[in-house]
């Protein structure tokens, strides 16, 4: 079922952007730093890799439209530290095939990105004492589909290569609450779906080049 909804969202985001007479195409790579509001530790200390393609398409000599597909792993990290007398020993290990769609600002080398994402879960994985605890009873499962916000900000050295810095945050929670084993979310804190559970955030770091014209 998940890979029949990405299959569609590919084919949908695809065709509205090959309408165009010509568009960019070309591979990305990069590394994610990722935290899970909600598991009650905090920090960007989960890295993962992002690799993919993407497609572009300037809609104006200021805006472009281009739609990344990328492979991406989030999840949080909690390591023990033994001089601090804290031996928590805790992981979320996350991989989704993501969809971020946003609009591109330019001006002269610079250029500021706005647009949503959408992710299928790939796999996913929790440890507790290098234990996996996925399964067991209380833990609640993940949920299959994520969507996020995308904030970013790209420098191009040419008009081929350009390296870019994102920040997504879930607009849905990726899981209700963990049933009190560990802290909820404050949904408070939660500038839109106000539900407690747990949220991804990322940062993300990447280089694209774009191959040719097509």
């Amino acid at each position: 079922m998940k890979s029949l909804i990405s299959l569609l969202i590919l084919l949908t985001l695809t065709s509205f952007i090959s309408q165009a007479q010509e568009f960019r195409a070309g591979p990305l790579a990069g590394f994610g730093v990722s935290q899970v509001d909600g598991d009650g530790y905090a920090g960007f200390h989960k890295v993962g890799l992002n690799l993919g393609a993407f497609v572009s398409r300037e809609l104006s000599p200021r805006w472009d439209i281009q739609l990344d597909i990328a492979y991406m792993q989030k999840g949080s990290r909690k390591k023990p530290n033994i001089e601090q007398n804290n031996t928590d020993d805790y992981e979320i290990d996350l991989g989704y095939i993501q969809f971020p769609l946003v609009a591109k600002y330019k001006a002269k080398q610079m250029s500021f990105e706005l647009g949503l994402s959408i992710g299928t879960l790939l796999h996913d994985d929790e440890f507790r004492d290098e234990q996996s605890i996925k399964g067991l009873e209380g833990v609640p499962p993940f949920k299959s589909m994520e969507y996020a916000t995308v904030l970013g900000l790209n420098y191009h050295f040419t008009e081929r290569l350009w390296i870019n810095g994102r920040f997504l945050y879930s607009l849905n929670r990726i899981r209700v609450p963990y049933d009190g084993q560990i802290p909820v979310y404050d949904p408070r804190k939660h500038w839109l779906s106000r539900k407690p559970g747990q949220y991804n955030n990322n940062l993300v770091f990447s280089v694209y080049y774009s191959i040719n014209r097509l």
